[in-house]
């Protein structure tokens, strides 16, 4: 069956309706200061969540989870955060709030909010082991970035569910990445993505990731970042495109940020470990 493409007014109109978007709630707000700023404790992420019983419950049941083999319970946050892990418990924060504000992610299927929710959090944990070596790059915000650099997909899945289902099933059947085929359909995750991160007045160096992410050279600002985040973007879907794991783009994103074949190869041998503490992770939010 053909699919049907979009005319340039309905485009138009469907975007305009985003607008209809909630403003950034302070929760999540605030959740994204603490992950970005590098002086924020442990202790100040156990206050915010502290403050917020969906969350607290949600970090005690994980932390109690049979997946970390505690003997006795874990009843308090500061030992739930040991247990579960920095890094861990603020994707658990974002991902809740996000989930909040987009509470259309539950009128799409269960295995395509694990795809999306997936992906990001291998992303973040792959730019934020990136930026460790770059000490001119801040790690936690390499990790914030790549949670969130998908984030114009996450609204396409909720806000344009047809094209959203149509162009994934293109580039199913041609066999290339999502973003391959977008153009056929008059819409595009990075602008998307763009959009929103302006509509909540999110930092210019966001908005360039989420726009240039997989056309790093094009961003007139942040291409550092923007390339690590690209790089941990092709290594979080090597599973399914191997084949951009050693392309000439990629090979220039690494030489342009003093990544060696050693440092590449590495990040190469611990997918595996990082898709299955992923897949662990997910289980636990689900």
């Amino acid at each position: 069956m053909e699919i049907a493409l979009l005319d340039e007014n309905e485009v138009r109109y469907k975007v305009s309706q985003i607008k209809n978007l909630p403003p950034l709630p302070l929760a999540l707000q605030r959740m994204l200061d603490i992950i970005i700023n590098e002086m924020n404790s442990p202790d100040e992420l156990e206050r915010f969540i502290g403050y917020d019983l969906s969350l607290a419950a949600r970090v005690l049941c994980v932390a109690n989870s049979a997946y970390y083999g505690v003997r006795g319970e874990v009843l308090d946050l500061p030992r739930s955060i040991i247990v579960i892990g920095y890094e861990e418990v603020k994707s658990i924060c974002v991902y809740i709030l996000m989930s909040e504000i987009f509470s259309g992610l539950y009128s799409i299927s269960r295995a395509e909010r694990e795809k999306l929710w997936k992906h990001a959090f291998a992303t973040a944990r792959i730019a934020y082991h990136i930026a460790q070596m770059r000490p001119w790059i801040s790690k936690n915000e390499a990790y914030l970035l790549g949670l969130l650099h998908d984030l114009g997909r996450v609204v396409m899945a909720v806000h344009f569910k047809e094209e959203y289902r149509s162009i994934q099933k293109l580039a199913r059947e041609r066999k290339v990445p999502p973003g391959y085929v977008e153009s056929q359909f008059g819409i595009y995750h990075t602008l998307v993505g763009k959009w929103i991160s302006i509509r909540w007045s999110f930092p210019a160096l966001f908005q360039a990731v989420m726009e240039f992410h997989h056309e790093p050279e094009k961003s007139p600002l942040f291409k550092a970042e923007v390339r690590i985040v690209a790089l941990a973007n092709i290594l979080a879907n090597s599973q399914i495109y191997p084949e951009y794991l050693d392309d000439d783009f990629t090979r220039m994103y690494c030489q342009k940020l003093y990544i060696t074949d050693e440092e590449w190869e590495e990040y190469r041998s611990q997918l595996g470990q990082l898709w299955s503490e992923v897949d662990q992770f997910w289980n636990l939010l689900k």
